[in-house]
């Protein structure tokens, strides 16, 4: 027996060390960059080969290609042979170049990705001074550096920087670290804690098969490596390892006939549930599961206790008093470690659950969060595609339904087994609609998928091995878990070797200079992306970020970047640093008419301080002008604005967002409520053009509902990145095959394709010359730089904008953008410039 259980323990052991070791290799990968080792090792391939083959074609001229292309092989598999240490040493030094570009000077990979950067600020404040906001105002968290000028409420959800200041000053005793260099591996111990519980969890379900193909299924997903790996320090981890411990104990809750007993273990989910709430605001998602489920069975044993006539009351309060125990329970659990907010918060996120992706809501302000990439919407096949293809997807949806069916049709399992398949149908269809909205969600599908692939394979096994067929059984397990391991295996690898760091060393240095050549009260304006690394590196304030981008600031800043006006461009930046959104938010409080608020302000943001005090007069008291005013015109004391080569690559979601247009919203939103006259009439008399306000309407009645969202902002977008040109002969000969004549001012292909219009820098204003018998979708605009021309492909209505005069042009012509930083890295810029109001 003593035998037996070492046995037993022993396999246990190396079963569940196996899938950790293989999780933790995986994402150990940006600690160390694999990949660029097989970069190095083809750059010496390739400068060896080319070495052999030059010599080689010097020697023998006379040789046919395919001779010297054997000489050149066997050549060069001599040279490496015979310089193994000198080829090694080179590529170990080209390995630690490529690696050091993202790598402090300590040589410690940087955190990855945006979100890492302000959660560990957070965490760093819980060290320096015990909480993890910047002030306390009313007892409520305070973050300063966010929306500045004015700053921000936090949330409530603080858990993460807590447990994770202790388990520093926990590890500082033993060794002293910076506490970002230990950040960066926080997430390997929150891994390797979420694999366990997920293997425990599932042994229950299927054995060592099914736990080691869950683990492998879930942990090696595509979508959730680059989600907690080294460096990755955000709440993804936690967002799955806490809805799988309030499954687990709320299942345990479900085997115990002891109403004291059951309690116990509802206790227990619903602790996990307080703390899942106290760590990410999409908490009720595992919660909502959990009283469907029960309100389900509810339903179901009502139904054939009361119309069937069968069965007890027994099992109906059982289930009764579960599901009120838990509800009850978690509330108080998260009035403890919450408080309240939560559940004022929580309506408001089962609406904007709904909405997630789509941009026209209730609020006339467009939502950020349809231009997010990680909230893109997906459809069905790119949702299998993201979870391993059809090969993995089918096998795991058909042991779901067989599962269930056997369940609910043969009554093969009871209690834990047949309760959990029920929960992990309703997580799979919650996260399946989920995906549809946004493909974050992708590694919340994986998991009740991967449980039942393992719980499937396991009961095949269990079938045979009941029969007697006990090594047909062993090597059927064998050959699937090898098979679906290799498939996982393979997606993991490919998936490791492809993450880097949001961050290099030229954004470090930028930021460092920031934080060095600013002020201390300075406030950077910038796309929302970079504003965590503005913050915690550079220390200085935001006018918005990837926590608060779904604010009217993401609107004005757009539009500041798309206008081809830098007097507005000015006026807006002027009054997102006086107040943010606040003007706004003032005349809104008299005029009670959002969209009317709306088209005043944008029309006063051009003007003068005594035009604009005079047109406020007439719709606001002297006090209220006198607030708006200040904060339309005062002068900010220490702005910088910074622009970057991604800004190219997300000016379509930046122009989305700009050419934001009111009025084709307000008919969408009062289309079905209001008729078309007094419609019509309100926007005309706001100011709006009565024939573009017919033709609007015309256009809203005949457009389907799924392309609304197109039809109220056209984005706009860059056709490449700029290209150099060669002069010739007075002739400009680019790269993608355009011609320029400067002297005739036309730009065409050697094909005699032309563009919309030609953009021509000169004397740092921009000319655009039109061409009639364009047949081209898009207009070039060509520059001169110090190392020659350059040209770039664009649509036309972006060819004069700020944008482009701050990033391609350098700033040149512009009047109030003074340039304080040029880092140029290769065909790379980032730029920031001094605004001198």
């Amino acid at each position: 027996m003593r035998l037996l259980v070492k046995k037993r323990f022993l396999l246990f052991s190396l079963s569940l060390g196996a899938v950790l070791a293989v999780n933790l290799y995986f994402r150990s990968s940006t600690i160390y960059f694999p990949q660029f080792k097989i970069q190095a090792k083809k750059i010496i391939d390739e400068m060896v080969t080319q070495a052999v083959a030059k010599e080689i074609y010097q020697k023998f001229p006379q040789y046919d290609v395919l001779a010297k292309d054997k000489l050149i092989k066997t050549n060069a598999r001599d040279y490496k042979k015979f310089n193994k240490n000198e080829l090694s040493r080179q590529r170990l030094e080209i390995y630690c170049k490529l690696i050091d570009r993202y790598q402090d000077e300590q040589g410690q990979s940087y955190l990855m990705e945006l979100d890492c950067w302000h959660w560990a600020r957070y965490v760093d404040n819980v060290v320096s001074h015990g909480y993890p906001g910047d002030t306390v105002i009313n007892g409520r968290q305070f973050d300063t550096f966010m929306l500045a000028p004015e700053g921000r409420f936090m949330l409530w959800d603080d858990f993460l920087y807590y447990v994770s200041a202790f388990f520093y000053r926990v590890f500082s005793f033993f060794k002293h670290v910076s506490l970002f260099d230990f950040l960066f591996y926080l997430p390997l111990i929150f891994s390797a804690l979420f694999i366990i519980v997920l293997y425990l969890f599932a042994y229950q379900h299927g054995g060592h098969i099914c736990a080691i193909i869950s683990c492998l299924f879930v942990g090696l997903s595509a979508n959730f490596i680059p989600r907690s790996c080294a460096g990755w320090f955000d709440k993804d981890i936690l967002n799955l390892f806490f809805p799988v411990l309030v499954v687990w104990t709320y299942l345990l809750a479900g085997t115990k006939a002891s109403y004291k007993q059951r309690f116990f273990w509802i206790c227990f989910a619903s602790f996990w549930s307080g703390l899942f709430c106290f760590t990410w605001f999409g908490w009720w998602f595992i919660f909502m599961i959990i009283v469907g489920f029960e309100v389900l069975s509810l339903a179901v044993r009502g139904f054939i206790k009361f119309y069937y006539k069968k069965g007890d009351t027994s099992s109906l309060k059982l289930h009764l008093f579960s599901l009120a125990s838990y509800v009850l329970c978690t509330f108080l659990w998260i009035l403890f470690l919450a408080g309240t907010q939560p559940f004022l918060f929580l309506y408001q996120q089962l609406k904007k659950s709904v909405f997630l992706s789509r941009a026209v809501e209730a609020s006339i302000w467009p939502n950020v969060f349809a231009t997010v990439g990680e909230l893109k919407r997906l459809n069905l096949s790119e949702i299998v595609n993201s979870l391993g293809g059809l090969l993995i997807f089918i096998p795991s949806l058909f042991s779901m339904l067989v599962i269930l069916i056997r369940n609910l049709f043969y009554r093969k399992d009871e209690g834990f087994k047949s309760d959990s398949i029920i929960i992990l149908l309703l997580w799979f269809l919650s996260m399946l609609y989920a995906c549809f909205q946004g493909v974050r969600f992708l590694m919340f599908l994986s998991l009740p998928l991967g449980i039942s692939l393992g719980w499937f394979i396991h009961d095949i096994w269990l079938y045979f091995t009941k029969r007697g067929k006990r090594w047909e059984a062993l090597a059927f397990a064998s050959v699937i878990v090898i098979i679906f391991s290799c498939l996982f295996l393979k997606s993991a690898n490919k998936m490791s070797k492809s993450l880097y760091p949001l961050m290099n060393d030229t954004w470090y240095k930028v930021l460092n200079i920031l934080k060095d050549d600013t002020p201390q009260e300075t406030i950077i304006n910038s796309w929302w992306d970079f504003g965590d690394w503005f913050k915690v590196v550079a220390h200085r304030r935001v006018i918005f970020d990837g926590q608060s981008q779904d604010t009217p600031q993401a609107y004005w800043m757009a539009k500041a970047l798309l206008t081809h006006n830098e007097r507005e461009s000015v006026g807006i930046l002027r009054m997102l640093n006086n107040g943010g959104n606040k003007a706004f938010e003032i005349i809104d409080e008299y005029i009670k008419d959002p969209l009317r608020s709306m088209l005043l302000l944008e029309s006063l943001v051009v003007l003068e301080s005594g035009k604009a005090r005079e047109i406020l007069s007439d719709f606001l008291p002297a006090t209220a002008v006198d607030k708006v005013v200040i904060l339309l015109f005062d002068k900010p004391e220490s702005v910088y604005f910074v622009v970057d080569d991604s800004m190219v690559y997300k000016i379509g979601a930046i122009s989305y967002l700009g050419n934001w247009n009111f009025s084709k919203v307000y008919i969408v939103q009062n289309f079905n409520k209001e008729e078309k006259a007094p419609l019509l009439d309100y926007l005309i008399r706001l100011g709006k053009d009565k024939q573009e306000m017919q033709r609007f309407y015309q256009e809203a009645f005949l457009i389907a509902a799924k392309d609304v969202e197109s039809w109220i902002s056209r984005p706009v977008q860059f056709y490449g990145m700029p290209v150099k040109g060669r002069l010739k002969e007075e002739i400009v000969y680019f790269e993608n095959d355009f011609l320029y004549n400067p002297k005739e001012r036309t730009i065409f292909t050697t094909a005699g394709r032309l563009p919309q219009s030609l953009f021509i820098e000169k004397d740092g204003s921009i000319q655009e010359v039109a061409y009639s018998n364009a047949n081209l979708p898009f207009s070039i605009l060509v520059y001169e730089t110090p190392e020659g021309f350059e040209a770039v492909p664009m649509d036309r209505e972006l060819g004069r904008s700020l944008f482009v005069r701050l990033y391609f042009l350098r700033g040149r012509g512009l009047k109030h953008f003074k340039t304080h930083i040029d880092a140029q890295e290769g065909n790379k810029f980032i730029g920031s410039y001094k605004m001198d109001w």
